[in-house]
């Protein structure tokens, strides 16, 4: 399809990156707010994002394509702080490159989330929210509201938050099971996880080194959410990714849960889906779901992996 056929580039021929984007909110592929994201991440500045928007809406083919660009359009419209958010959070983490060794990656990430928790703590955790506090509370609201419909919360359950930044998915989590531990490499993220939980008698927050679940003894969680960690792992090494779930193995009591909300941000979903099934697989956990989308306000793919009861 050449960009003059394609109904979501508009006036941008040579800008790929902004009409991939466009294209996928105005099929519904992507949620509205992730497809914005996504155009403010490659647009040179804000007018260009919504430029491009507007042609895009002109432009549309349909009442349902011209009513999806019209949220983003609106999203943008009501977020004046959203192009400012994005491009500062992209400026302090890197989604790319292999890093030669863990050890340095995981100082260097932890340094990264630290000045990111200075700048924007909010943004650095759940970019797709796009600095939007209320969008941010919805968003995670629904991670919850999920976990629940997979009966994974209840009063007797006890979880751990891997990579709870800020402490938005464990203090949200707190009222729904017994306790809820947040581990997270930055210091600065765990301080304003503690300040934003203080109240909450159900909830512990550490610093972790990142490498394993060394802290924990066997068979400690119900339930382990990993909700945008594992990418990070990945970039750093397969060795790291296969530790994590082996840990995630020993400290889950039977019939317990690991569910990651996004493997990679390779964009490459059956990579994904092959890796982590060998890795399940190796570790002794089975597969309840392999790589699906199932959140409206976040384009995350869900793998849940249980620990089989003991015979």
């Amino acid at each position: 399809m050449s960009p003059r056929d394609d109904p979501s580039a508009g006036s941008l021929p040579d800008r790929k990156p902004l009409r991939r984007a466009l294209r996928e909110c105005a099929s519904g592929d992507t949620p509205p707010n992730v497809a914005l994201l996504k155009l403010l991440m490659e647009a040179l500045d804000a007018r260009e994002a919504e430029d491009a928007l507007r042609e895009a809406h002109r432009t549309a083919r349909d009442g349902n394509e011209r009513r999806r660009l019209a949220h983003a359009l609106a999203l943008l419209e009501d977020n004046s702080q959203a192009f400012g958010t994005v491009k500062t959070v992209l400026r302090g983490v890197e989604h790319r490159g292999p890093a030669a060794d863990a050890g340095a990656a995981l100082g260097a990430w932890a340094a990264a989330f630290d000045r990111m928790a200075l700048t924007s703590p909010e943004g650095s955790v759940a970019l797709y929210a796009l600095g939007n506090p209320e969008l941010f509370r919805a968003a995670t609201a629904e991670i919850v509201t999920r976990l629940g419909s997979w009966e994974l919360l209840g009063s007797d359950r006890t979880v751990l938050d891997l990579g709870c930044g800020i402490g938005r998915l464990t203090e949200a989590l707190a009222p729904a099971v017994r306790h809820v531990t947040g581990v997270d490499i930055s210091p600065m993220m765990i301080a304003h996880a503690r300040e934003r939980c203080a109240a909450l008698p159900n909830v512990t927050l550490e610093v972790s080194s990142g490498r394993d679940l060394a802290g924990f003894g066997p068979e400690t969680f119900d339930l382990i959410v990993a909700a945008d960690v594992f990418p990070y792992l990945v970039q750093i090494g397969s060795d790291l990714v296969a530790a994590h779930i082996n840990e995630a193995a020993r400290v889950l009591r039977p019939g317990g849960s690991l569910v990651v909300l996004n493997m990679s941000y390779r964009d490459d979903l059956e990579r994904d889906r092959s890796e982590i099934e060998a890795l399940a697989g190796a570790a002794g956990l089975v597969f309840k779901r392999h790589g699906v989308r199932d959140f409206t306000l976040w384009d995350a793919t869900t793998f849940h992996l249980g620990k089989p009861l003991a015979l």
